[in-house]
């Protein structure tokens, strides 16, 4: 199994009192407790993939899918309705994931891709240069509040670049972001 995935599913679970307090803190605008979240939530993203019993690159590939499920979940969630977040969360990770496997599958089959729960960016693709943040917005379907996830040929087409292109930018993009993960795994408080 990957280090990096590995590492994720060691993570200790959030104490509820303790989840609780940093979602109301996270609602109202403090990045330190949304960053916190993320990281405690890291470990279902990684479960998440697990579970679909993926393996090397197609798991690295499900986790970062699935992280960006786990912050748009986040930044939703309401601790006071009595749910954890790791179970709130579970669906727009899985959704997250499906959607990334459903817009390679339609690269064969030209199948339109499913639609994920509306969303925006929010801090997401911050620092990140425009060409790599234009493709993941347009790709994720990231722009829009119900925007739809677009397979990479449309993508190519909207922007004005090849699908090899689209591919690159792609790629060096969910590798910073996969950075950034990393990063805040690696400020995560030992067991």
């Amino acid at each position: 199994m990957d280090r990096f995935v590995r590492d994720l599913l060691a993570l200790p679970p959030m104490e509820p009192a303790q989840e609780r307090a940093l979602a109301r803190l996270a609602h109202h605008g403090d990045h330190h407790a949304r960053e916190a979240l993320i990281t405690s939530g890291m470990r279902a993203v990684a479960l998440r993939a697990r579970q679909r019993g993926l393996q090397g690159e197609d798991l690295r590939d499900a986790v970062q899918s699935g992280a960006i499920g786990l912050i748009r979940a986040i930044d939703r969630f309401d601790p006071d309705r009595g749910a954890r977040l790791a179970t709130y969360a579970w669906h727009w990770i899985g959704a997250a994931m499906t959607v990334d496997r459903r817009n390679e599958l339609s690269l064969q089959d030209h199948d339109r891709p499913t639609e994920v729960p509306d969303g925006d960016d929010r801090g997401l693709l911050d620092g990140m240069p425009a060409e790599l943040a234009d493709v993941l917005r347009a790709r994720f379907g990231l722009s829009e509040p119900a925007g739809s996830p677009l397979p990479r040929h449309v993508v190519a087409d909207r922007l004005g670049l090849s699908v090899a292109q689209v591919r690159t930018r792609e790629g060096k993009a969910m590798r910073q972001l996969r950075a950034r993960l990393a990063k805040v795994v690696d400020r995560a408080p030992p067991q």
